[in-house]
């Protein structure tokens, strides 16, 4: 008995051993595609997900799923959020025209394993760039990311001597708003004569995405709040 338990765990070593092998080959034989910035095969695309209650998802293009995150378990059980921004860093890309863009709750979710939250159209130009937020409210009501809002990113020429800014407003119940830069200082030391309410440190030659989020009138995570993230390095 004690030799064939042996041999069956020296097989199932040896098994296990060959397919990590060959999952190494797999990724070191892949063909990576190497793309130049705003290079007209391709559209880019970041999503920012700016639906308050929102349950975890990740987001489809033609029913492929477009979205990554990591999962340790062989069972997708990861995905964005309130406030999740896929990528984190850059663009995805995907082919120029028309696209059905959707959402689904992850399937390993407790509540509404894999519904479609999202479904709309996207028809992203050749060579540029866009963020897609989505809006409105989830509720266990309406099931439904709100309609998402598409805004063109474009590129600033490269200054290394300023930094570009701008503001999105999606914070639901905020009438119009304008950034305006003030500094009260105490002109003999320089010091701030009042405290710092949001403190950033922005590098210059960068474009930046100031947005407020939330809802107006209310407190805890759905309260208004102000966040940034960079456009463009």
């Amino acid at each position: 008995m004690k030799k064939l338990i042996y041999v069956l765990t020296a097989c199932i070593g040896l098994l296990y051993s060959c397919s990590k092998e060959s999952d190494y080959e797999n990724v070191e034989n892949t063909e990576y595609e190497k793309l130049a910035p705003a290079d007209p095969k391709y559209s880019y695309l970041k999503v920012l997900n700016l639906t308050p209650g929102s349950p975890v998802s990740n987001y489809y293009i033609d029913g492929v799923k477009f979205s990554a995150s990591l999962s340790s378990s062989g069972v997708e059980n990861a995905g964005y959020t309130y406030n999740g921004l896929f990528p984190d860093f850059g663009y995805a890309a995907t082919t120029p025209g028309a696209h059905k863009f959707t959402a689904k709750i992850i399937p390993t979710a407790t509540v509404d394993a894999n519904l479609e939250v999202l479904n709309t159209t996207i028809n992203p130009e050749a060579g540029k760039y866009y963020t897609i937020y989505t809006t409105g409210l989830y509720s266990a009501t309406n099931k439904a990311l709100g309609a998402p809002f598409v805004l063109e990113d474009v590129k600033p020429a490269l200054d290394t001597t300023k930094i570009f800014v701008r503001l999105v407003n999606l914070a639901t119940g905020l009438p119009n708003i304008e950034i305006i830069p003030l500094w009260y200082a105490n002109s003999a030391t320089g010091a701030p004569l009042f405290t710092v309410v949001t403190n950033a440190t922005l590098v210059k030659g960068r474009a930046y995405t100031l947005y407020l989020r939330g809802i107006s009138g209310t407190t805890g995570t759905t309260a208004v709040t102000q966040t940034f993230y960079t456009t463009f390095f």
